[in-house]
Formats: structure tokens, sequence, C-alpha cells
């Protein structure tokens, strides 16, 4: 492999030229580890900025994870550099209890969610990345070892919008070795974190292997392609899906799907299978796409000529009624409740926007607890004969969101119930239908994963 002094430092046009094909919104934010991917992705980002007259258009953000000893000086150390460049650095703490088990994905994961939640608070919606070419062959070997098909064998996305933040990675197409060529010529430090050289982790394991590869033929370089093909191909597909989904699928506003069967069997299995993730996903609340095995037995199950009974699966029921499937909510796996005060908006199990307006002439409670209607809110309506003409079933009906007081069902605005004693507050009682994850592919994937 080569060495440091034999790679070409990454010249400010090379990076200009990266960067502004990913076209950035201003100001920009950058994740920043200290090590060198990120020490260089800074370094580049402030010239390229400099140069352009917009030096104070970017943040610097650090993760303190607090997993070992000395990250919190990491952080100091970080921030003490920025000062020096005159570039804004804040740094965000995961806190809270750990994981005992797979502590890195946990980490990726909350680090994610700091990250984006500083970028939300400072107006911020360009945030830059520090993977670099050997990430992707790292990522795509760790994937290929785990048996992953297309997508998880596809590249990472130079852009992906998330959660309303644009994540862009100018560096896919320069190595490492570049990356610490450009540090150590401009005489920038960087830290070194213990765990990249710790054989416990997997990706430290097959970073190891990657020099192996490359006296076989397998170069960095090519295994990065085939990524990138392998990006293409999903890409494909994920528009194939879409086709499928705007003609076999009906959302409704209550929180389930109804999926028509023969477009389903008429189209190729990948495209179907790809189709029951979506629904799947929509319907449960989930961030992450549930093992392909599982729905694989579903496919087949619903093949069966005829297929009985129903099914459960990632949160959601599964029945059929006369070639169509309804996936609604699983009843027991609802998440928890949430309080609302006058004015407040938020996330009710993953699915739900809901909203409390403010109790204005008194019309309004003072605040309430979202939660399904359940069979309690059902017996309620009943009782109230407060149904709608046609109500849905019951299974669809009690899994809607809810706003109580105590046992009182101030309002299920899935089935157009308001209590009397609000009745000119309609408004006030707010849920849509809103899924954790987007039911189209821009934001299908973990951030982290592609």
């Amino acid at each position: 492999m080569a060495d440091i002094v034999d790679a070409a430092p990454v010249s400010g046009e090379e990076f200009a030229v990266a960067l502004q094909a990913l076209l950035p919104d201003l100001p920009v934010a950058v994740a920043v580890s200290g090590g060198a991917d990120s020490m260089a992705l800074l370094h580049l980002a402030h010239g390229w900025l400099k140069r352009t007259g917009d030096a104070g258009a970017l943040l610097a953000l650090t993760v303190d994870h607090g997993l070992r000893e000395g990250s919190a000086q990491e952080a100091r150390q970080i921030a003490g550099w920025c000062r020096e460049l005159g570039i804004s650095h804040t740094t965000l703490h995961w806190r809270g209890p750990k994981p005992a088990s797979d502590v890195q994905a946990a980490a990726r994961e909350a680090r994610y969610r700091l990250l984006r939640d500083a970028c939300t608070e400072n107006g911020i919606q360009s945030l830059l990345l520090g993977h670099q070419r050997e990430d992707q062959a790292e990522t795509f070997l760790m994937r290929l070892g785990r048996g992953s098909g297309v997508d998880g064998l596809s590249a990472m996305a130079p852009v992906r919008q998330w959660k309303g933040v644009r994540l862009l990675r100018p560096l896919l197409g320069f190595s490492r070795l570049r990356l610490r060529a450009t540090l150590t010529a401009e005489r920038i430090a960087w830290i070194e974190d213990p765990s990249n050289r710790d054989p416990r982790f997997a990706r430290v394991r097959m970073r190891g292997q990657l020099e192996n590869l490359a006296e076989a033929g397998i170069s960095q370089e090519r295994l990065a392609a085939t990524a990138q093909r392998m990006r293409r191909v999903r890409l494909a597909l994920e528009e194939a899906t879409s086709e499928l989904m705007r003609t076999a699928v009906q959302w409704d506003p209550s929180g389930y799907a109804a999926l028509n069967l023969p477009p389903l069997f008429a189209a190729p299995e990948e495209i179907g299978l790809r189709a029951l993730m979506r629904v799947m996903m929509g319907v449960g609340g989930l961030e992450y796409p549930p093992r392909l095995v599982r729905l694989e037995r579903l496919y087949a199950w619903l093949r069966q000529s005829p297929a009985t009974g129903g099914r459960t699966l990632c949160g959601c029921r599964i029945v059929l009624r006369g070639g169509r499937m309804l996936v609604v909510r699983e009843m027991a796996a609802i998440g928890p409740e949430l309080l609302l005060a006058p004015g407040q908006s938020g996330t009710w199990d993953k699915r739900f926007q809901v909203w409390l307006g403010d109790a204005a002439n008194g019309l309004g409670p003072a605040e309430c607890t979202v939660r399904a209607v359940g069979s309690d809110g059902l017996s309620l309506l009943r009782l109230r004969d407060a149904l709608p003409q046609n109500p849905p079933p019951a299974i669809i009906a009690q899994a809607g969101p809810g706003f109580w007081q105590g046992r009182q069902l101030l309002a299920a605005p899935c089935l157009g119930y308001v209590d009397p004693a609000y009745f000119a507050a309609e408004s006030v009682f707010q849920a849509s239908f809103a899924p954790a994850i987007g039911l189209w592919p821009d934001s299908l994937s973990n951030p982290a994963n592609v």
C-alpha cells in the first residue's frame, strides 16, 4: 500500500468541484470527530468558504458519546482548533444510559440524531460528512459478508435528504491516504481514535483485509465502483416499486393501507417484496426495513390458493379481505402515550403528527394525553352513538390516536369525533398520518448506511 508521502494532497480546486456538485445550501455544518478524515473535511470546507467570501457560514459539530475516557478532552481539543481558525463549534453530548451490546450501532444512531437536531436548531439544511473511498469499500465487504442484497451492497449516497437535513459526502472520491497527505502538507493535527485499531470491531477487521484483497487484484477502487453500480440497480428497483405502489396500494389517513394482490403478484417478485417492505414500514412506523426472510415468508403465504387466516409482522396486523390485503397497526405494538399541553405538537407511535391547539375562549382542554382509541374508546363512542355512519372495522378504528383526559375521550380525529363540550373547537385536536420513515425511496434508509 502506498505511503502518505507518495500520496498527493487534495487541492482546494478538487474539493470545490466535488462539493459544488452536491449543491450545498449555506450555511453548512460539518461533523468533526477529530479523526483525519473529518479534520481534512473541516479544513477543505473552511478553505472553500474563505475563497467564496462566506467563511462565517460554517458550523463544526462534535459528538461526545461519553463511551471512553478522554472523549471530553478530545472534544475540547477540537473546539480549540476551531477557535484558532475562527470556526464556530458546538459539542453535542449523548446522554442517558448506554446499551450493553451493539454499542457502535447505538452510538451511530445517537450521533446522527444529535447532528440532525443541531442543524435544525441552527437553521442549517446541509450537513457535511467525512466518508471517503475506503469507507465505501469496507462497507461493501462487511455487507457482502452478511449476505446483503442489492440495497445493502449499494454505495453510500453523495447526497441524501434525511428528516429535513441534506447529508452531503464530498470526499467519497478521495482516498484515506490523500486526505492524510492533505493534513500532513498543511501541518494540521488530528486525533487517532484507538477504537479504529481494535480488532473486536468488524470494520477494523475488514480494514485489515483490504491490503490482502488488493494483492489479489480486488482493489478499493474496484470495490467502490461495484458499490456505485449496485446503487444504480437499487435506484431502478426503487422506481419500479414506486410505480407498483401507485397502482396497487391505497393509503388511508387513519393509518392503514390496503394492497391489491393481483398487481402485486403480476410484478416481479423483487418488486413485490419491496412494496411489502414499504407498506410494513409505513403502517408499523419502522425506521429500518424488516429482515428479507420474513418478507419472503409473508409473500409466499399470500400466494397460497387461497391464503387463510391472518398474520402479524413488524408491528402490523395483516388481514385478507376480498382479494385485498389490509395492513393495520397491531395494538400490542403501539408506542407509549404522549402528553400535550395547549399549543404543543409531537409525534405519536412514530406514525402520527398530533397537535393540541390553544385553549381559546376556554373551549380547549388544559392538557391531554394522546394514546390509542382502543376498545375503551370505541365502547364510549358506541354508547354516545358517536361513530361515523360507515365506521371502519374495529381493528382499524381502535389503533388510531385518541386525545384523552384520564378515562375521558376528548377527541378521535380519525373517526371525526370531538367531545360535545368542545364542539366549537374541532380544530383544537389534530392528527395526520406521517410515518417516521417515508413511504418513498428518498427516506427508506438509515443515513449512516446510505
